[in-house]
């Protein structure tokens, strides 16, 4: 099973969810998500997280974290453990009580943040489990109607401080904003079954992926998403390269004409196999001329130091001496290389 995409810092901001595995209740009788609240607020404590909003449903749960320590594994590894072997010596059961690894939403603050609280707080509703939220005990939404802190783990003044930087406005705002319902965006992002791992806007996900994606040398392939993003990434600087180095329009090394030899096209695809770490489909033969083999080459050299990864090994062609009787001279310039014979794939 390819794990998730785990990105932690200092005081980011995430959705945490999990559900029971084969969609089981997690919780059976009031107790359970009295015993559940008693391990998030020993979680707090030992691994100093603070807990912006909750919902706790039948079969699954929400809850909005900061890691002010960037160690939201550690966090949620005791959580989800102690609570199973809470639950399951209270109802004499054993073996795993959720279907896996929790899942974690990167998100930006701000905006992003005020229309999760609303999300998640919308659960019940959304469920149908009930039409007066206030009346629902297992989520935050009541805490957040009077803007106190009283559980001394959970941190509602900083979630309503998304709203408004006075108290009484920030009130106001959410009450109305409650009313609206959840925005149809989120509602989109969260129903897509491929959804990332991060939600905010292009620019902020532009920053994690360079700060904290493209730059992790340790590329896992059992990351897909990971994998994408760097692939992504490091395909888009490929054909910046190629183009310049052909004097050719991006757009042209994207889409092929049937029996024309586009060069620029070749050579961005055959980095791109051998760089990008993408599962690319499909069969590009790659049998170019002497002087396409040295383009090559100078562009791949300025695309050092590009991480090269493990799916497909490196074929530049060696230079070789001018007495080697196999050496072609490229046209306009001093260097001999030996021509390429064979295709990649």
């Amino acid at each position: 099973m390819a794990r998730p995409l785990r990105i932690e810092y200092p005081n980011a901001f995430y959705h945490v969810m999990n559900r029971g595995a084969g969609r089981q209740a997690i919780y059976l009788i009031d107790d359970d998500y009295k015993i559940f609240l008693e391990v998030v607020k020993e979680s707090v404590k030992f691994f100093d997280i603070r807990i912006i909003c909750y919902c706790l449903m039948p079969n699954h749960y929400h809850l909005l974290i900061q890691t002010p320590k960037a160690n939201l594994s550690r966090a949620m590894r005791h959580l989800n453990g102690v609570y199973t072997q809470r639950f399951n010596r209270l109802h004499k059961k054993d073996g795993p009580l959720f279907r896996g690894r929790y899942k974690a939403i990167l998100i930006q603050e701000d905006e992003y943040l005020t229309h999760l609280i609303r999300y998640i707080h919308l659960n019940p509703v959304q469920a149908n489990l009930t039409q007066d939220l206030s009346r629902y005990p297992w989520t935050s939404h009541k805490d957040y109607l009077k803007g106190k802190d009283e559980a001394p783990w959970l941190h509602v003044r900083l979630g309503l401080a998304f709203f408004s930087k006075t108290l009484k406005r920030a009130l106001q705002d959410y009450g109305r904003f409650m009313k609206e319902g959840v925005d149809m965006k989120t509602l989109a992002f969260y129903k897509n079954k491929k959804r990332g791992s991060i939600l905010g806007d292009p620019d902020f996900l532009d920053h994690i992926k360079e700060k904290y994606i493209l730059t992790d040398r340790k590329l896992s392939t059992e990351i897909p998403e990971q994998r994408r993003m760097v692939g992504a990434a490091v395909t888009e600087r490929i054909l910046k390269e190629v183009s310049r180095a052909f004097q050719q329009p991006k757009e042209t090394l994207l889409c092929s004409k049937r029996g024309e030899r586009n060069a620029a096209r070749l050579t961005a695809l055959s980095l791109a196999r051998e760089l990008s770490g993408l599962r690319l489909t499909g069969r590009t033969p790659i049998s170019v001329d002497a002087t396409l083999r040295f383009i090559r080459y100078v562009v791949r050299k300025r695309l050092d130091p590009l991480p090269l990864t493990p799916y497909l090994t490196p074929y530049l062609t060696s230079m070789q001496s001018e007495k080697d009787p196999l050496g072609i001279t490229v046209p306009g310039t001093p260097y001999r290389v030996t021509p390429y014979s064979g295709s990649a794939g």
